[in-house]
């Protein structure tokens, strides 16, 4: 039986939010009311920032508290929980067309999924629930149940003792994390060169083109040098249809 767990994050990997087009927008449109300046929902993000460069990565993710932080004495007539909710409808969140198949497909060969996302609950369910992403997974791990977050290596403790397969988009966050605990990386580029896509997955992270490839996404994520080689991945997938192999293959070598 395999016996590794297969684990997920989900923004720009699985699934789009609502953050950006719909969130964000009106979170910045009550906050023009308060504070002189085109765009004051950017305070919201060097919050988030300054939480993260002093280590604070479970608050980091909590956005309601950084709302609440940025608007001071304001009362605020809204609750980021309550935006998610009210735009986590179709047509404002979707999935990646090779997602569900995968995971059909995933499921079928018995492999034991979870999510394991740097989004608070109360943020990803809603739009889990909605674009029918939850029944895959046996758990939904987050920073409030962690008490941690993504690239902290003891975030991946969820798998208790068992080896974890992680895909991400990030290499700052998934795949610094996952090789951080010592588990298994997956980077999933969808904007992989063909070149690359042409050879075997098993050999795509050897070969010479891939170095340019990850150097060009680390210095677009702001990843500092001495961190290159830590971010590396075990594997680089453009599509989720590449999964089911790479999941036989570790399990194999459970």
């Amino acid at each position: 039986m395999n016996e590794v767990v297969l684990s997920f994050d989900l923004d720009h990997t699985l699934m789009i939010n609502p953050f950006r087009r719909w969130v964000f927008p009106e979170i910045n449109r009550w906050l023009q009311s308060h504070f002189p300046e085109e765009n004051p929902v950017n305070r919201l993000i060097r919050e988030h920032r300054r939480r993260l460069s002093d280590g604070a990565y479970l608050e980091a993710y909590d956005w309601d508290d950084i709302l609440c932080t940025v608007a001071l004495e304001h009362a605020i007539p809204f609750t980021v929980r309550e935006l998610v909710e009210k735009h986590a409808c179709v047509g404002k969140v979707w999935l990646f067309a090779d997602v569900l198949p995968a995971m059909d497909r995933l499921t079928q060969a018995g492999a034991h999924m979870v999510a394991a996302t740097n989004g608070f609950t109360r943020y990803q369910r809603p739009v889990t629930d909605c674009l029918g992403l939850t029944p895959y997974f046996s758990g939904f791990y987050t920073p409030e149940e962690m008490r941690c977050a993504k690239p902290q290596a003891s975030f991946f403790q969820f798998g208790k003792g068992r080896r974890v397969i992680h895909v991400g988009d990030r290499l700052d966050q998934d795949v610094l994390g996952a090789n951080r605990a010592h588990q298994i990386s997956v980077w999933i580029y969808r904007e992989l060169h063909s070149d690359l896509q042409n050879i075997p997955f098993t050999e795509r992270t050897r070969h010479p083109s891939f170095s340019t490839c990850l150097t060009a996404r680390l210095y677009r994520e702001g990843v500092p040098t001495e961190l290159h080689e830590t971010c590396r991945p075990q594997y680089v997938i453009s599509t989720l249809d590449e999964l089911l192999e790479i999941w036989k293959q570790e399990g194999m070598n459970n």
